[in-house]
């Protein structure tokens, strides 16, 4: 097991202890979970100038992680990806090596342009949104959309991962590990309910209410004070979560379309099959399950022209859409972040979302860990994480 500090001078002489996902087709097939095994392995090289190693300290079990072990990921995600890989990118850490050694950080995960070392930036890079870079196979390290998929940068299910100084965000002395681990799904929270633009006296609804449900809940609160929000939550164990995130009302999935009605004064409409339509509906609706039962009723409880945005990463799904083009509705997705980090740290302040944390675990025990995370979300402490180093 590793013992004691890395840095810069000793690197490649140490061994970390870490999750490895080493996927093959029949493992994929049969048991995508088996792909993960625990280990001590070198840590990853500083692959150039301005990269640092960072110790993880917390590090989250994301929705996506866990599609990625249960076989539900898209298939499209396998191109932007280089293994083995180390996962996990919600992390805080200490920064062990250069002069920001000791530092407390979270990592900004998205590996774009800056952090690859190619110049000049794609547009998206330029404008600040590295998690949609046109070049994640290219430049200083191997493919990866972020941090958790890349076979050269590690993930914060380890000992050890390097990261790039434009990743790496302080964490105020006042902010504990248990809030911090969580800033980067609430920069993804912030991206999102930008992405949505709620406006005043909306009526806005809210599908889901694990971890990103929500913190976007939470902000799209923070960017409007004065809109109705609707928390569709699928656990009884979550109605007070959401409603101490900002939503006034609450309601199960199956009455969404009830609910609606009554709040936007919409006429509902149920055809063949139970089929349920809202003639009106709300202005703006944040899908954060990403499932097609979700999607579904996202297009058919918003109003035409109304705003339908798809948080998150959802694999492969069958929906009916008609209500789409029906309705003429505008369909958004949102991933990642726009310099959204700084204001995530300033939020996790105010919210102190480490309350949503259900427990840690020691990466030994990875396998109870895994099975337990999705039944915490029912009881609204929706997210667990790897205690790796305190």
């Amino acid at each position: 097991m590793a013992g004691g500090d890395l840095d810069d001078r000793d690197q490649g002489c140490r061994v970390v202890l870490a999750l490895t996902y080493t996927p093959s087709v029949a493992r994929y097939l049969v048991a995508p979970a088996t792909a993960l095994t625990l280990g001590d392995i070198r840590p990853p090289r500083l692959p150039g100038p301005g990269w640092l190693m960072v110790k993880p300290r917390l590090s989250g079990i994301c929705g996506s992680d866990q599609a990625l072990l249960s076989g539900k990921a898209s298939l499209h995600l396998a191109a932007l990806t280089s293994t083995p890989f180390v996962p996990g990118h919600e992390v805080v850490g200490e920064i062990v090596s250069g002069p920001r050694r000791g530092e407390r950080v979270v990592v900004q995960p998205a590996l774009g342009c800056t952090v690859r070392g190619i110049e000049p930036a794609c547009p998206e890079c330029a404008s600040g949104l590295p998690a949609l870079c046109r070049h994640t196979i290219d430049g200083a390290i191997s493919a990866g959309l972020q941090t958790g998929y890349c076979r050269d940068a590690g993930g914060g299910w380890s000992e050890g991962l390097v990261a790039h100084e434009s990743q790496l965000h302080a964490v105020p002395a006042d902010l504990s590990d248990e809030d911090a681990v969580l800033v980067e799904p609430l920069a993804c929270a912030l991206h999102a309910a930008a992405i949505a633009d709620p406006q005043p006296g909306e009526k806005i609804a809210i599908i889901g209410a694990g971890t990103i449900g929500l913190l976007t809940l939470a902000a799209v609160r923070r960017l409007a004070p004065a809109a109705t929000l609707l928390a569709v939550v699928k656990h009884k164990g979550q109605e007070g979560a959401a409603r101490r995130f900002g939503a006034d009302d609450v309601c199960s999935p199956d009455r969404i379309h009830v609910e609606g009605a009554r709040l936007t004064g919409a006429r509902r409409l149920v055809g063949h099959q139970g089929r349920e339509l809202l003639l009106g509906g709300f202005d703006r609706v944040l899908d954060c399950v990403g499932s097609g039962a979700s999607l579904e009723q996202a297009t058919t409880i918003a109003r035409p022209r109304g705003r339908v945005v798809m948080v998150g990463m959802p694999g492969k799904l069958e929906t009916d859409l008609a209500a789409a083009w029906l309705r003429e509705l505008e369909l958004r997705g949102a991933y990642g972040y726009e310099h959204d980090f700084p204001a995530a740290l300033e939020l996790a302040r105010e919210l102190r979302p480490g309350r949503l944390i259900d427990r840690g675990w020691p990466l030994q025990h990875y396998k109870k860990a895994l099975e337990e995370a999705p039944r915490a979300t029912r009881n609204g402490r929706v997210k667990t994480v790897f205690e790796v180093a305190t």
